[in-house]
């Protein structure tokens, strides 16, 4: 296939275009020069896109702002960026014909949902119900509507969720992998597997690395993480002692990726103990 990624030229958009590259022809966009960018150029530019967009078989669409870009960049901006250069690049994808679409969203769009109400973890599947907590998540999940709105028009249109994936210190990196984290790697295997056919219509999957915890564990979650992760890794305290790290003692939630497990066959290699083997 013939594959525009958007945000190529960023972590996510360049880890998916490497992965795609090994199999499809990949055309990269961004802002920014990148060794996988083809076209440097403005995601909100629409006779770009109308050029970009002529003879692809498929768009992954990862350009965008992001959180660390809350309180830097203006309100107007991300509106911008996410809602209106999502928009232009689906009429573009319309106008030449392309027939599949993957929408790089955000768990983060769950936003006040994910702050336990009772005395227990949250359990975060696709059908929770999204209460944005900020412009980003406002504009992540008006996004996923105008990709909804073009599904409805025949476009197969996928949005993948993907959770906390930032360069940060390592204990961190460890911790939310075991509840809310994934590896660059992994979310390219998901854009790969939302291109395949079979899907139709708008669809949105949940992508993280796969939790050892079930749903029965989450009041002992937030109460008393250490007891749960050590349910399941016993080998996990001295191997944070080693290091100087304490395990920790309250998780808030879990991403669920069932649904992308049995709907992609989604398949995260990079879980909570990949990292200390």
């Amino acid at each position: 296939m013939r594959i525009l990624v958007t945000g190529s030229s960023g972590r996510i958009g360049g880890a998916i275009s490497a992965r795609l590259s090994l199999r499809h022809q990949v055309v990269g966009l961004d802002l920014r020069p990148g060794p996988l960018t083809s076209i440097v150029g403005d995601i909100c530019d629409s006779g770009l896109l109308a050029a970009t967009c002529a003879g692809l078989d498929a768009v992954v669409h990862t350009a965008s702002l992001h959180a660390p870009d809350l309180g830097i960049r203006p309100a107007a901006e991300f509106r911008q960026v996410n809602i209106e250069g999502t928009r232009r690049l689906l009429a573009a994808c319309g106008e030449a014909g392309v027939r599949r679409f993957v929408y790089t969203s955000t768990t983060s769009l769950y936003g006040h949902s994910l702050m336990p109400a009772a005395k227990e973890a949250v359990w975060v599947t696709e059908d929770l119900k999204p209460e944005p907590r900020d412009i980003y998540d406002e504009t992540k999940l008006a996004a996923e509507a105008a990709c909804a709105e073009a599904a409805r028009g025949g476009m197969t249109c996928i949005s993948l969720r993907m959770s906390r994936c930032f360069p940060e210190h390592p204990r961190l990196i460890a911790i939310y992998r075991l509840y809310r984290g994934v590896d660059a790697a992994d979310v390219a295997q998901a854009h790969e597997l939302a291109l395949a056919p079979g899907l139709s219509g708008f669809e949105v999957f949940n992508v993280s690395a796969h939790s050892p915890f079930s749903i029965a564990e989450c009041e002992t979650l937030l109460s008393g993480a250490r007891t749960a992760v050590l349910a399941h890794h016993p080998w996990a305290l001295p191997e944070f002692a080693r290091r100087g790290w304490e395990l920790p003692e309250s998780i808030d939630r879990v991403y669920v990726v069932d649904k992308a497990m049995a709907g992609l066959g989604y398949r995260p290699a990079h879980d909570f103990k990949s990292l200390f083997r």
